[in-house]
């Protein structure tokens, strides 16, 4: 269903959806929700378009993407088969390394638009939060559930100014790894 998030559970998936430039146009099709075809995604990653190509057939392979009917047949148009990912599988070290670089850039693209503009013109105010909680497993899970719960209820909200609002969330171990180590002790 393409209203909800693609669970992604496999290293497999996230291998494939890893790649810069893959996650940029998988970013690109959830926020659109529209298509795109692999001459349209080149150009939003600086790839050509037979690269480019050879990209979305991989993401479709990981059951991300699919085909969609081309208005003029000369060109494939892509679609997501989702709203978004939700990773909950457990990630490699590098896997890791390379989704928390993914979601910087994509963090950073946001942030460099600058704060929206209210109806009159005037900037809308930016409000962003850094909270770090330490949890058990159970507690996390829960409170991402509940969040997700939240997200749900306001996700088809029509009323008011067109705004992007994002949430990330993560998890890092607690302390250092040489505190980890002597709490082992």
């Amino acid at each position: 269903m393409r209203d909800e998030p693609i669970r992604v559970t496999e290293l497999t998936q996230m291998r494939a959806a890893m790649h810069p430039a893959r996650w940029r146009v998988l970013t690109e099709l959830f926020d659109r929700r529209e298509t795109l075809t692999a001459t349209q995604a080149a150009e939003i990653t600086g790839l050509t378009p037979s690269a480019m190509s050879y990209h979305l057939n991989q993401l479709a392979k990981a059951g991300f993407i699919e085909p969609d009917d081309a208005a003029d047949g000369r060109e494939r148009p892509w679609r997501a088969m989702g709203s978004g990912l939700e990773i909950s599988g457990q990630p490699d070290a590098a896997m890791g390394r390379a989704m928390m670089q993914n979601i910087l850039a994509e963090v950073t693209r946001l942030l460099s638009a600058g704060p929206p503009s209210g109806p009159d013109g005037t900037p809308w105010p930016s409000s962003y939060t850094h909270t770090q909680l330490h949890l058990t497993k159970d507690r996390a899970k829960e409170l991402h559930r509940r969040i997700h719960e939240v997200i749900d209820e306001f996700e088809d909200d029509t009323e008011g100014p067109e705004h992007e609002i994002f949430w990330i969330q993560g998890v890092h171990p607690s302390g250092s790894s040489e505190d980890a180590a002597s709490a082992r002790r």
